[in-house]
Parts: structure tokens; sequence; C-alpha cells
């Protein structure tokens, strides 16, 4: 075998190789699509089932803290659809343009879910405190 024959072989294994790979990370981006829709279910199901908590129960529906929690979840599932959205976008388009909209789309939907568990983790955090200064409040006691 030449020189020339062992580079070309070199090459086309390389090209395979590459080819592979792309492929691989191709399988995994849908994949990470997949998952990111599935995490949008189940935000978007909290979010539902919060939502009828509140309107069933007085106590919930009249704490300003509960109604920071939805709030804080719809939120979140709002940017978890775009997330998906944007996700499903980048793997979809071949051109650049549209690629880097999407990922603008899923940045901002990332920033929105952020958002929305602050606002959760606040209102958590709110809802603790109170309740631990109502247990340290003092017993009245009146004989």
């Amino acid at each position: 075998m030449t020189v020339n024959a062992q580079t070309e072989n070199t090459k086309a294994a390389k090209e395979n190789s590459h080819s592979d790979n792309e492929e691989v990370l191709l399988q995994l981006e849908k994949q990470v699509s997949i998952a990111v829709w599935i995490q949008f279910i189940g935000q978007i199901m909290e979010a539902y089932y919060l939502s009828k908590i509140m309107l069933v129960s007085e106590e919930v529906r009249s704490d300003a803290n509960e109604q920071q929690i939805l709030l804080g979840a719809w939120i979140q599932t709002l940017g978890q659809f775009l997330e998906g959205y944007g996700t499903t976008q980048q793997i979809v388009s071949d051109d650049e343009k549209l690629t880097l909209e999407a990922q603008e789309i899923t940045n901002v939907g990332d920033w929105l879910q952020t958002l929305g568990t602050l606002l959760e983790a606040n209102a958590g955090t709110q809802i603790i405190l109170e309740e631990k200064q109502n247990e340290l409040a003092p017993l009245k006691f009146f004989p």
C-alpha cells in the first residue's frame, strides 16, 4: 500500500467518523428536545392543578403568597413552552439566522422559568416565615 492510499484511507475513516458523530449528536439533540417537551407536560399539569386548588380552596385563594406561587408556576409553564419550541426549532432548522432566533427563544424561556421559580421560592419562604412566626408567638393566657 502506498503512502497516498494510506492517506486516502485515513481521510475516509475520519470523514466516516465525523459523519457518525454528527448523526449521534443529532439523535441526542432530538432526545433533549423530547425531554424538554416532557418537562413542559409536567409543568403544565402542575400549574393546572395548582389553579384548581386555588379555585376550590378559599383559604388558598385569599393568600397573596399562594397567588404568587400560582403566578410563578404559570410563568414557568410559559418559559418551558418557549424552551421546548426553541429547542425543536434549533433541531429542524438548517438556516443559521433561524437557528439563532430559536436559541434566543430558548434563552427567553430559560429566563422566564427562572423568574417563575424565583416567585415561587420567594412566596414559599414567606409562607414558612409566617408559620414560624405564628409558632413562636406567645400564647395568651387569660386567667
